[in-house]
C-alpha cells in the first residue's frame, strides 16, 4: 500500500502521544476559527467533523456554539485528555462522539454524505506530503453532504515548520526536535495560490486568506481556505 493512502503516520502518532504524556495542552480556541464560525458557518449549527481534535480547545468552543460533533484523532493521549475535559463539562458530553483513528487507517470511519461541516486546522502540513493531503481531502469530500462547508489551513514557508528545517524537495521540510527518534516532515506550499490549487479539485473555494504572527523567536504563517462541496 502506498504511504500516501494511509491517513495516519506511526511516527507522527508517537510524537504527539509523547507530547501529551509530557503535559502538552491548550485552553483557548484558534482565533481564526472563532471568527470564521460566525463569518463562514454563520453560527448555524449542524453535524460537524472535527478532524484531529488534539487538546480539544476548538472542539469545546464549537460545542459551546451549539454544534453536534463527531471528533477524531490518531493520538490516544489526545483522546484521554479531551475525555477528562468533557467530564468537567457534562452539559456538552451528549453532543460529541470521540473516536480514535488507528495507525494504518485508510478511510474515515463514517458513511458517505454525513456532515454539514468539517473543521481541519493545524493538520495538513503535518501529513508530510501533498499526496497524503490530497488523500485526506478526498475522504472529507466523501463524508460531506452536498453544500457542506469546510475550513482548512496549511503552514507556509515563513512558518517555523519550514524556516528552521531542511528542504527535501516538493515543498516538504524535515526537522528533528530534541528527543525525536525520527525526523518529522511538514508539507508547506510556497503561497496561497498553490494551496488553492490543492483544494480546488475537491471543493468550491469561497475565500482564501492567511494568518501570521512573529514574536519571541516564533513565526507562523498559515494560509486559510473556506470552501464548500458542490
Amino acid at each position: 500500500m502506498k504511504e500516501s493512502m494511509i491517513l495516519v503516520d506511526p511516527d507522527t502518532v508517537k510524537k504527539w502521544d509523547a507530547n501529551y504524556a509530557a503535559g502538552s495542552d491548550k485552553k483557548y480556541p484558534n482565533l481564526d476559527l472563532v471568527r470564521l464560525e460566525k463569518w463562514f458557518f454563520k453560527s448555524q449549527p449542524g453535524l460537524l467533523l472535527e478532524y484531529a481534535f488534539g487538546c480539544g480547545e476548538n472542539l469545546i468552543h464549537l460545542l459551546e456554539c451549539g454544534y453536534t460533533i463527531k471528533a477524531i484523532d490518531a493520538s490516544l493521549g489526545a483522546k484521554q485528555l479531551v475525555e477528562r475535559k468533557l467530564q468537567r463539562r457534562p452539559e456538552l458530553q451528549s453532543h460529541v462522539t470521540l473516536t480514535h483513528l488507528p495507525v494504518g487507517a485508510t478511510v474515515l470511519p463514517y458513511p458517505d454524505a454525513q456532515f454539514d461541516y468539517v473543521n481541519c486546522l493545524s493538520v495538513l502540513s503535518l501529513l508530510g506530503s501533498k499526496e497524503r493531503a490530497e488523500y485526506l481531502l478526498k475522504e472529507f469530500l466523501r463524508v460531506m453532504k452536498p453544500g457542506a462547508k469546510i475550513i482548512v489551513d496549511i503552514n507556509g514557508p515563513q512558518s517555523d515548520f519550514a524556516r528552521y528545517a531542511k528542504s527535501i524537495g516538493d515543498n516538504v521540510y524535515e526537522t528533528r526536535e530534541p528527543g525525536d527518534t525520527v525526523a518529522h516532515r511538514s508539507y508547506c506550499p510556497p503561497d496561497a495560490r498553490t494551496f488553492a490549487e490543492l483544494i480546488r479539485p475537491y471543493f468550491n473555494i469561497d475565500d482564501v486568506g492567511y494568518s501570521a504572527h512573529k514574536y519571541l523567536h516564533s513565526e507562523i504563517q498559515e494560509f486559510i481556505i473556506c470552501a464548500h462541496k458542490e
